[in-house]
């Protein structure tokens, strides 16, 4: 015999009430936040700010770095005929430090391996680290 659950359970009374609204939006994100665990849908990717990445004055500055490091990671030494892509990454996180996005002396050189793993939690200055090998 089944049991009458009508009553159970009790929101509590410091709870605010949502509106049907908010509660659709509430389940939505959690079953797409369910589906994205599962692997059958992929998190959304944040997509980089085009204006700044496709500005003259960026790329113009990106190709100097690349220029002034031989298309090398400053970390691990690798290069585009080791077959890896070399990202100009700044050293000190754009998202923290917008004043310093086109200063030369905060870019260098990663592969995507590196970057991937420096982050922008990171602000380590790879670039004497080639210096010294």
């Amino acid at each position: 015999m089944a049991k009458d659950l009508r009553g159970f359970w009790k929101p509590p009374a410091d709870l605010t009430p949502m509106t049907r609204t908010q509660e659709l939006k509430y389940v939505k994100s959690r079953l797409r936040k369910r589906r994205v665990k599962k692997g059958k849908q992929q998190a959304p990717k944040r997509q980089p700010d085009d204006k700044f990445y496709k500005s003259l004055e960026w790329r113009s500055l990106r190709y100097q770095v690349l220029k002034n490091c031989n298309g090398r990671c400053q970390l691990c030494g690798a290069s585009q005929h080791d077959g890896v892509k070399i990202h100009v990454d700044h050293i000190k996180p754009r998202s923290r430090y917008p004043h310093l996005a086109l200063v030369i002396t905060n870019l260098q050189c990663l592969c995507d391996d590196c970057n991937t793993g420096k982050g922008g939690w990171d602000d380590t200055d790879w670039r004497e680290h080639m210096r010294a090998i």
